[in-house]
């Protein structure tokens, strides 16, 4: 397959040459699209006029030269506004729509992704290569080029932590093949250019977020509110139907070869594409950008005849593993075990975590007296009262948990119980001191700034599948950013023990069944937030996952008591398909 290939260009310069000719190719494909497209729906229109109004004859000589002029001078107009603004904001739209996000050097998985990047960034001669983590379990990779012709790899969460080091650093020379190709350009070009009509539809969505199944991050769930988005819809889907149609379905499999140049490992890059295809190649609700991906969201459908080949953005993985496979010289049943080996070497080696419930009875004691002591030191903290719309008092709430109520104002109605005093809440000097301090962006309580919610122990940095958190040492509460979240779920450095796994169980049931939840789940008396003293909300994890847990919103942080975040490892494990198939894709 390698000798196959012409010589890839060697030099930057030689790629933005590249560039620039499918510049002036696509713009005046760009161009005829127009005049085909507002040029038949014009004329259909002119022609149904014409049955009834006897002044409007499209095949008149003077109507026809001003129609024809009009048609240019639109499709021009059209084709310059779509083309400029793909190109100087089309590659950041698509970012923002995948929510990808530059990678933390403080985190393991995300510096070796950088460093990777980095050693084949030098090794291709390149000045500039910027890297971005989209945040899905799934495992996909893509590359784009910005305004400032500036490549840019991007991969998932989930292709992080399953991927070893040589199948990462085949991910990345597999999107480098993309760069130096012009693939990259050409398709970055292609949807920025869709871009435009998905601005407008944008506009008209209603959206809302949430924590999806595949997608630990906030996805969107879009209303449509008016008629037109679905012309803005449409032209979209027909300006990537017509042009990626044009595209070779080749592309993959010479990229492919590329790669295997740059990185001298075409077994890496085969296990890491069967990994892909058969787990979860899904990412958000971007299907359209199917042919950025480096295995396409529906690898799994796709064979090598039926009508779907016609219509797909990738050749079977079947042919791209068979390819591969020739060249390590074994057999793909060999490349497929060895990825059942790894996997099953990677399962030895992660260390079991016990439930809370398995703790000895001298910590089980410990525990529980720690919080008897949180418990009375909350009730002391609880003396502030609020009069509600229909004038009954409301609380004993916290100061923190006062400022957290939603109804809560600088002018609502107050009382200070232990004092005794009555009044507006702008009235009261601690109420005034905690709005400076939250408007500041400072803590409003600092008695609990890095206490446990739970027992008021203080928390200690730690670190929980590579990712930063905070840990109560004596209850075993986690404290994690939101943001962190995909990155948990997306990785497997622990199993559990079989107490956990069937606590899981008992919350799956709960999830499923209303009547049990309350059986099951626990009640949860919200405590202050370690960083800014606001009172926790007590809100289920997502729409999915309904258990209960502790959220400030404030600060983008879930408190997660003991036992809690292992479930829903358990539960997100549980509920994806089943990896490492018996046999081959077909």
């Amino acid at each position: 397959m390698a000798d196959k290939i012409a010589s890839p260009p060697q030099s930057y310069w030689e790629i933005e040459k590249k560039q620039k000719f499918i510049s002036v190719f696509l713009f005046l494909l760009l161009f005829l699209f127009y005049i085909l497209t507002i040029g038949l729906i014009t004329a259909v229109i002119f022609l149904s006029l014409g049955i009834f109004i006897p002044g409007i004859n499209l095949f008149s000589p003077a109507f026809f030269y001003k129609y024809t002029a009009a048609l240019l001078f639109i499709s021009a107009f059209l084709t310059a506004l779509n083309y400029f603004q793909a190109r100087s904001s089309g590659a950041n739209y698509i970012l923002t729509n995948l929510r990808a996000y530059p990678p933390d050097p403080q985190d393991r998985y995300h510096l070796s992704f950088i460093n990777i990047a980095e050693e084949m960034k030098i090794s291709s001669g390149w000045s500039h290569l910027k890297t971005y983590i989209i945040p899905s379990i799934n495992l996909n990779s893509l590359s784009l080029i910005d305004k400032n012709n500036i490549p840019a790899i991007a991969v998932t969460e989930g292709l992080l932590a399953e991927a070893t080091r040589d199948e990462l650093q085949a991910v990345v020379a597999h999107e480098i093949a993309h760069i130096i190709r012009g693939d990259t350009f050409l398709l970055t070009l292609i949807f920025s250019l869709s871009a435009f009509y998905e601005r407008l539809l944008d506009s008209a969505e209603n959206k809302e977020e949430d924590y999806g199944k595949d997608s630990l991050g906030r996805t969107r769930k879009v209303e449509l509110s008016q008629p037109l988005i679905y012309v803005a819809g449409l032209l979209s889907y027909l300006l990537i139907l017509f042009f990626t149609s044009l595209i070779s379905h080749h592309r993959e499999l010479l990229a492919d070869a590329t790669a295997v140049e740059l990185s001298r490992d075409p077994s890496a890059l085969a296990r890491i594409i069967y990994k892909a295809q058969v787990a979860n190649s899904y990412v958000g609700d971007n299907t359209l950008y199917a042919p950025l991906f480096l295995v396409s969201p529906d690898s799994r459908e796709l064979t090598e005849s039926g009508p779907g080949r016609l219509f797909s953005s990738h050749p079977p993985v079947s042919q791209r593993l068979k390819l591969l496979s020739e060249m390590t010289h074994r057999s793909l049943k060999e490349i497929i075990q060895e990825v059942r080996n790894e996997e099953e070497s990677r399962a030895k080696a992660r260390a079991e975590i016990d439930s809370a419930e398995e703790l000895s009875p001298e910590k089980k004691e410990l525990i529980k007296s720690q919080k008897q002591k949180a418990d009375q030191e909350m009730e002391k903290e609880r003396i502030w009262l609020t009069r509600n719309s229909s004038g009954q008092w409301e609380g004993p709430y916290t100061l923190g948990g006062l400022i957290s109520l939603p109804s809560f104002t600088p002018a609502s109605r107050i009382k200070n119980i232990r004092e005794n005093l009555e009044g507006r809440a702008k009235e009261f000097p601690q109420v005034r001191f905690a709005l400076y301090n939250q408007f500041k962006n400072q803590p409003i309580n600092q008695s609990a700034i890095n206490h446990c919610p739970t027992c008021l122990a203080e928390l200690s940095q730690s670190f929980y599948e590579g990712v930063s958190i905070k840990s109560c040492p004596v209850c075993s509460g986690k404290l994690v950013r939101i943001n962190d979240l995909e990155k948990i779920l997306a990785r497997k450095e622990f199993t559990f023990s079989e107490k956990l796994k069937t606590k899981a169980d008992l919350y799956l049931e709960a999830i499923m069944d209303p009547r049990k939840r309350f059986s099951i789940f626990p009640v949860k008396t919200p405590g202050p937030c370690p960083e800014c003293g606001l009172e926790l909300t007590v809100r289920p994890f997502s729409s999915y996952y309904l258990f209960p847990v502790e959220k400030c919103y404030h600060c983008n942080l879930i408190w997660f008591e003991a036992d809690e975040l292992e479930i829903l490892q358990i539960l997100v494990e549980k509920l994806q398909p089943a990896k490492v198939p018996n046999e081959p894709p077909d």
